[in-house]
């Protein structure tokens, strides 16, 4: 009896140090076809899943996360990870998709004056509720980062990370699970902002992607149901810092303002005469232009 007695004794001590050390880590598992995202860094460990979103899995993007950090912004995977290959594959599902705030667009995704904004900026009222985009699980809420104010990533079970910043009120907390359509915060002016707006961001293993390439704003839907993130996307189309990004702007019809750039020197380069360049962008002579404004050719 006594000899039963211990044995039960150490299968329990055994399960609760078990428990413990798990509590010390979020993570995602390997097999995620079924979209699980394991949280063990809650005291009760849960299983977050839903059904399966399309034919194809997305298990190939969360897996490469290979973690589920709390206290970082942004996780940067995608250099790693296009060392061994050329694209990925986004799936999505129409049903599991909702704007997050019905709005005016009042700032693209591009140069903005003299800095690279890697968002689509919404016009709304502080207070206006702000929705999560797709199925997912919170991995970071914090009141107080520089630029974004008060600010809440999601991660969601096709491979996404959707930012959410300048809000008023978070309503939600790290390892939520949350669904598209969820409010999960206020609008407001938190942060690097001049007045009430969502700056609102999607990215991949942290590369930022337009989000008005995937999203129709208009007809507020998605674009299409699957998106193709390349090498060169992470690289060239959406790193606004690329010669490439430069070139094709050029192509265009738009010059990128450079560091020691004149008006004069512009002309020259671009072979468009002064006056016409003046005229175009309702410039002077003497106007003062700062490296990242876009000039029209």
């Amino acid at each position: 009896m006594k000899n039963l007695y211990y044995i039960l004794c150490l299968l329990f001590l055994t399960n609760y140090a078990y428990s413990q050390s798990a509590d010390e880590e979020i993570f995602i598992p390997a097999d995620t076809s079924k979209k699980y995202f394991h949280s063990a860094g809650v005291n009760n460990p849960v299983s977050f899943s839903y059904e399966e979103e399309t034919e194809e899995d997305n298990d190939e993007i969360t897996e490469l996360y290979g973690d589920f950090k709390n206290n970082v912004v942004h996780q940067y995977k995608y250099k790693e990870v296009f060392q061994t290959r050329d694209s990925l594959i986004i799936n999505f599902d129409e049903q599991n998709f909702s704007l997050p705030f019905d709005g005016k667009i009042n700032s693209h995704y591009g140069w903005r004056r003299y800095r690279p904004h890697y968002g689509t900026d919404i016009d709304l009222n502080t207070g206006d509720s702000v929705r999560c985009v797709f199925n997912g699980v919170v991995r970071y809420a914090n009141k107080r980062v520089k630029g974004y104010g008060q600010v809440i990533v999601v991660r969601h079970f096709n491979g996404l990370e959707t930012v959410y910043g300048h809000l008023s009120k978070i309503m939600v907390n790290s390892n939520d699970t949350v669904k598209a359509g969820d409010v999960i915060g206020l609008g407001g002016s938190t942060g690097r902002s001049t007045g009430p707006h969502l700056h609102f961001e999607i990215r991949c293993l942290g590369v930022p992607i337009n989000s008005e390439d995937i999203i129709d704003y208009d007809n507020k839907c998605l674009k299409r149901n699957c998106f193709i993130l390349t090498k060169k996307d992470a690289e060239e189309t959406y790193n606004l810092r690329s010669k490439k990004y430069h070139y094709q702007a050029k192509s265009r019809g738009i010059y990128i303002v450079k560091k020691g750039d004149t008006l004069s020197k512009i002309a020259r380069k671009t072979g468009v005469p002064m006056s016409l360049l003046l005229k175009k962008n309702k410039l002077k002579k003497d106007s003062v232009i700062r490296p990242g404004k876009k000039l029209y050719l």
